[in-house]
């Protein structure tokens, strides 16, 4: 029972990253049809921030469900 829970938690991630990248891929075409810049970073220190601000985010809830002994 508790395989299952997990498969299904894992499947609702799954569409949810898709569900993302369509947004993402959505607003990038209408971005670009309006002649809009793009609200991304441009180069890849841009990318490397974001994914850094995504990691020390999982690192601090990491620490704060680590139980205390």
């Amino acid at each position: 029972m508790e395989s299952t829970k997990q498969e299904k938690r894992k499947m609702s991630k799954m569409i949810i990253m898709l569900i993302a990248l369509l947004v993402g891929l959505l607003i990038g075409v209408i971005f670009k049809l309006l002649k809009l810049p793009i609200p991304v970073p441009h180069d890849f220190a841009g990318i490397i921030g974001l994914i850094g601000m995504f990691v020390g985010s999982a690192l601090v809830d990491l620490f704060i469900k680590m139980p205390v002994k």
